[in-house]
């Protein structure tokens, strides 16, 4: 699969379905995969820093989005 971001939106532009796996039942699945695994170190260093101003998850989860 290629996506492409057009116009603000990513958008799949190439597609071979014979080549793909089952896609996960529940998103709330997804840390498990194998891809998900690793932290890069930049958001890492994001969510320590949280962590150390005692922020709660939900509270993290509000930030990471308003700076995406």
């Amino acid at each position: 699969m290629v996506v492409k971001l057009i116009d603000g939106r990513w958008e799949v532009i190439y597609y071979v379905g014979e080549h793909n796996h089952k896609l996960v039942d529940k998103p709330s699945l997804k840390k498990y995969l194998r891809s998900h695994q690793g932290i890069p170190p930049e958001e890492r260093a994001f969510l320590t820093h949280h962590h150390n101003c005692n922020l709660t998850t939900g509270e993290n989860d509000l930030l990471a989005q308003s700076e995406g």
